[in-house]
């Protein structure tokens, strides 16, 4: 579900006094973002402090004063870690004493955690690429400036004499936000998702149809889970089995293959691994061409378009059937869907960028509204924008 990151994950387990706290609400203000679908996140906890409906399991925000932590010369601020436990009332906190946003992502494993409500939080799961399995809760929090959010309860082993010892990994970094949310690129593309495997349960887009699979969006611009920020704000998520044909939604040439990984699950560390492939399907037209601007040509296999540059990548695929280099015409099977990387359940995760830096904001495309193997040009479509919580097939939102 993410997108390319370069920082490496340690845990920071350090003691840091956060004081016993009942069940506390937040303001009432609109949500961040809440294009997402929670039952998609199996052992996922996320929390926004401007949430209309905060979790009941989340026992404070609590706003703090930088100055406190000024050392003795007031020039230097004290340490203060990013992720803390209080050994003495057992919480999990994150602290952020900086004048930025930081998106947190925190992973607790195999030790129950509960809630301010007293009820014990239930975990997903993660698999390693030697095979090992764990259970795990991993919490996604947008921490605001100044402030320190007391999230839960460890439920600590007696036998634990040591807090470094428990299982905490993070990646706790500064908000990237994208510089320029509304981008959208002007190219309409065909959908990435083509026939599930035989042994699937199909969800037909109608009662009459026995053609289209339709694909429930389960995160999509802006998605709470990971979809927040620069390298990831305009992609969809789809829900599919593993093993769905992924189609190239247009004609052009695979610059990156990526398919060795298998690890799965909701570890904070599966953000750093993934399986991918990424198409190039437009270069920038030439600005001397003799055509005129709305008339757009290919070569190499790649489309001149006036809007510029477009690639697309498949995200969490199990296997590809493409090389780097190969060209791809609209339409043909490039590869089958998986659930490597980050995770929650088997998906496509599919983005659109301007760029091949790995560090290139997403930009905005919209599907072209046509089923490949139909090739009816003369059949009405109308462009579309999945969103979280509606089932699409490549000819749009179904009942």
């Amino acid at each position: 579900m993410g997108k390319k990151k370069t920082k490496k994950v340690t845990a920071n387990n350090k003691k840091f006094k956060a004081k016993k706290v009942e069940p506390t609400s937040v303001e009432d203000k609109s949500s961040l973002h809440a294009n997402f679908v929670s039952d998609a996140g199996p052992g996922c906890y996320i929390v926004r402090r401007d949430s209309p409906n905060p979790p009941s399991w989340l026992i404070e925000w609590e706003d703090v004063d930088p100055e406190e932590f000024r050392g003795e010369d007031d020039e230097e601020t004290a340490e203060v870690p990013d992720v803390a436990i209080d050994t003495d009332e057992q919480t999990l906190s994150l602290c952020n004493v900086d004048i930025c946003y930081k998106v947190a992502y925190v992973t607790v494993y195999d030790i129950e955690v509960v809630g301010a409500d007293g009820i014990s939080l239930t975990p997903g799961s993660t698999t390693d690429n030697q095979g090992t399995s764990s259970s795990c809760i991993t919490f996604i929090v947008l921490v605001p400036p100044c402030v320190f959010v007391h999230l839960c309860y460890l439920v600590i082993p007696a036998e634990v004499d040591d807090i470094t010892s428990l299982r905490i990994e993070s990646d706790v970094s500064p908000w990237q936000q994208h510089p320029n949310p509304n981008d959208e690129h002007m190219l309409r593309i065909g959908f990435p998702l083509g026939k599930m495997p035989a042994s699937a349960d199909i969800v037909k887009a109608s009662p009459s149809s026995s053609a289209l699979p339709s694909f429930l969006c389960t995160q999509g611009e802006g998605g709470e889970l990971t979809h927040f920020f620069s390298g990831n704000l305009h992609a969809i998520d789809f829900q599919c089995p593993v093993g769905t044909e992924l189609l190239a939604v247009s004609d052009g040439t695979v610059v990156d293959v990526k398919d060795d990984n298998t690890l799965t699950g909701i570890a904070v560390t599966n953000l750093y691994e993934w399986n991918s492939i990424t198409l190039q399907i437009c270069k920038q037209k030439d600005r001397n061409d003799s055509l005129p601007a709305s008339d757009d040509s290919h070569v190499d296999n790649i489309l001149e378009h006036s809007d510029g540059p477009l690639f697309v990548e498949y995200v969490h695929i199990q296997t590809s059937l493409v090389q780097k280099g190969d060209t791809v015409k609209k339409g043909r099977i490039i590869g089958y869907s998986g659930s490597v990387g980050f995770s929650p359940e088997p998906h496509l995760h599919f983005s659109a960028f301007r760029s091949s830096d790995p560090k290139a904001p997403t930009v905005r495309v919209l599907f072209d509204g046509t089923f490949a193997e139909t090739k009816d040009p003369s059949e009405p479509t109308t462009p579309f924008l999945p969103v979280a919580g509606l089932r699409y097939t490549a000819k749009g939102a179904v009942g």
